[in-house]
C-alpha cells in the first residue's frame, strides 16, 4: 500500500460515508478517515467498520522500523496486507488457515471499530505462532465482533517473524526486530487511533502464546513505556520469553554469514531457518531466533524483574489442556510410550520421570500443561503481584477443540473474537463442544471490563493464598469464580464435553 491517486470507487473528501456499486447491486458502506500519513477508506461489515492492511511502519531487512511513507489521495483499506515471510507448517494451517501472501514489506495492521466517533478503549492484539508463523489477517482474529461486543477499538498487528524478525547478531546491527515492530505499531496507535474512535490514553496490549510473550517483553522494553496501560496475557509459555545473547549468536552463525543473510531471498532464509531446526543442537526447540537480551531494546528480563512497569495491570491465564497442542494434535500425534520418559525428563529437568508420571497418573498432557504454561505463569504472576502491580488470573476449561484437543492451547481465542463458527481455524480450535455461545459471552464480558479499566469480575491476586480468586470459563457452567490456594488446577472431570 503506497501513495498515489485515489482508487476507483472511493470518495476523497472528509469522513463522510460513501457507497460502492458493483454492477447494479449496492454493497458495503464505505467510510474515510485521516491518519498522519494520509487518508484511508474502509468498509462497514456486519458488526463494525474495518480498515485493513494499514501500513504503520517500513523497515529494511535487519533494521529498525521507521514511520510509513505518507501518501496522497485516499488509500483503499479493504483488504488485508501481506504477512511476514514464514514456513508453510501443518500447525500454521490448522491454527491460521491457508497460507497468506507474504512479503518483507509486511508492517501493516488492521483496525476494527463500531464508529469513527467517540473515545473507546483500544486493544492491540499480537498473534501467536512461536515467533515464526501466524498473521493478523487470519479469520481467527477478525475483530469486528469483538469490537462491537466490547465497545472497543481492536487493532491486530503483523510483525516480522522467524530469523527475519528475531535474528540477533552484532554484525547485523542488533536484533529483536519483531519487538521493535510492535513498539512502532503502538506508536502508530498513540498518534492515529483517535481517528478511528479510539482513546490513545487507554491502550491494552493483548496476545496469545508468542504474542503474550511479546506483551511481557514489552513490559521490560524501555521504548514501550507509556504506550500501553494494561496487558492481557493468554497462555504464554515462559520458557521462550527471552534468551541470552550467546544463544542468539550461535543461531545466527549457524544460519550463515551476515553478508549472505543480507543478500539471500526471504524464502531462502525461511528455508534455512527450517533446516537448522532439524540439526541435533536445535531439534525439539524453537531455535535461536527469539527475543534476546541486549543492551538497548530489551536490557532486562521480566522473569528477573517481575514488577517491571508497575503501572501496567495484568490479566493472565491459561487453558486446562494446553499440552494437547504440543503432544497430541492432528499435526503432532502422541509420542510412542517408550519416548514419554525422555519427554518428561525434558519438561521437568532434575526430577525422576517415573515419579512425575506416577504423580500425574501417566498423563503427559497434564504434565506438559503444568510444565510449559500453567506452572511458570502462576509463579510469575505471584511474583509480579508480590512486587506490587495488580494481577488477575483466569483459567479456560471449555473443550472447544473437541474430544482430542479439548481446552487446548489457543482454544479461548475464537471464543474471544467470536470466530468459533468461521468454518476455518476458529471452528477447529473452538467450535467442537456444546455451550460455546454462553462461554464466549462470559469471556468477552470479562475482557470488556478489563479493557474499560475495571476488574474482570473477580479479585486480583493477594498475598494471602486463602483469598486467591481465579475466573474460570467453561466446564460445569459458562463462568464461575474459584477461590482458595488450589483455585488454579482444573477440577477432575471438568471438561464439559458432550
Amino acid at each position: 500500500m503506497g501513495g498515489g491517486a485515489p482508487r476507483d470507487g472511493l470518495e476523497s473528501g472528509g469522513d463522510h460515508q460513501a457507497l460502492t456499486v458493483v454492477g447494479e447491486r449496492t454493497t458495503l458502506e464505505r467510510f474515510t478517515t485521516e491518519t498522519a500519513a494520509g487518508k484511508l477508506a474502509g468498509v462497514r461489515r456486519v458488526d463494525a467498520i474495518e480498515f485493513l492492511g494499514i501500513p504503520y511502519a517500513r523497515a529494511e531487512r535487519f533494521a529498525t522500523p521507521v514511520p510509513a511513507a505518507p501518501w496522497t489521495g485516499v488509500n483503499d483499506a479493504t483488504e488485508y496486507g501481506p504477512a511476514a515471510p514464514q514456513p508453510d507448517r501443518p500447525a500454521a494451517r490448522f491454527t491460521h488457515g491457508p497460507m497468506p501472501d507474504t512479503s518483507e514489506d509486511c508492517l501493516n495492521l488492521n483496525v476494527y471499530t463500531a464508529s469513527l466517533e467517540g473515545e473507546r478503549p483500544v486493544m492491540v492484539w499480537l498473534h501467536g505462532g512461536g515467533f515464526a508463523i501466524g498473521h493478523a489477517g487470519a479469520s481467527l482474529y477478525r475483530g469486528g465482533g469483538l469490537a462491537a461486543a466490547a465497545d472497543a477499538v481492536v487493532v491486530t498487528v503483523n510483525y516480522r517473524l522467524g530469523s527475519l524478525g528475531w535474528l540477533c547478531h552484532d554484525e547485523l546491527g542488533g536484533g529483536n526486530w519483531g519487538l521493535l515492530d510492535q513498539i512502532a505499531a503502538l506508536g502508530w496507535v498513540r498518534e492515529n487511533i483517535a481517528a478511528f474512535g479510539g482513546d490513545p490514553s487507554r491502550v491494552t496490549v493483548a496476545g496469545q502464546s508468542a504474542g503474550a510473550l511479546c506483551a511481557i517483553d514489552l513490559l521490560a522494553a524501555p521504548a514501550a513505556r507509556g504506550l500501553f496501560g494494561r496487558a492481557i496475557l493468554q497462555s504464554p509459555p515462559l520458557g521462550d520469553l527471552i534468551q541470552p545473547a550467546a544463544v542468539a549468536r550461535r543461531w545466527a552463525e549457524a544460519l550463515g554469514a551476515p553478508a549472505d543473510l543480507r543478500s539471500l531471498g526471504a524464502e531462502q532464509i525461511v528455508a534455512l531457518h527450517e533446516e537448522l531446526l532439524e540439526r541435533p543442537e536445535w531439534r525439539g526447540t524453537r531455535g535461536g531466533a527469539l527475543p534476546t537480551l541486549d543492551g538497548t531494546s530489551l536490557p532486562t528480563s521480566a522473569l528477573d524483574t517481575p514488577g517491571v512497569s508497575p503501572e501496567v495491570e495484568v490479566l493472565a491465564g491459561h487453558t486446562a489442556h494446553e499440552g494437547t497442542f504440543f503432544f497430541d494434535a492432528p499435526w503432532r500425534p502422541a509420542p510412542p510410550p517408550e519416548r514419554v520418559p525422555d519427554i518428561v525428563g525434558h519438561l521437568r529437568p532434575g526430577e525422576d520421570p517415573a515419579e512425575v508420571l506416577r504423580r500425574y497418573g501417566g498423563d503427559l498432557v497434564a504434565i506438559a500443561t503444568e510444565a510449559m504454561v500453567a506452572g511458570p505463569l502462576a509463579s510469575w504472576c505471584e511474583a509480579r503481584a508480590t512486587a506490587g502491580p495488580r494481577v488477575y488470573r483466569y483459567r479456560f476449561d471449555h473443550p472447544g477443540g473437541g474430544p482430542r484437543l479439548r481446552a487446548t492451547h489457543t482454544a479461548e481465542v475464537p471464543l474471544l473474537f467470536g470466530t468459533w463458527r468461521d468454518g476455518d481455524a476458529g471452528g477447529r480450535l473452538g467450535g467442537h463442544a456444546t455451550g460455546a455461545g454462553p462461554v464466549a459471552d462470559a469471556v468477552v464480558a470479562a475482557w470488556r471490563a478489563f479493557l474499560h479499566g475495571r476488574g474482570p469480575g473477580w479479585q486480583p491476586l493477594a498475598g494471602d493464598a486463602a483469598l486467591r480468586e481465579v475466573g474460570v470459563f467453561g466446564g460445569r457452567r459458562p463462568h464461575h469464580v474459584e477461590s482458595g490456594p488450589e483455585a488454579l488446577p482444573p477440577a477432575e472431570g471438568n471438561d464439559g464435553h458432550k
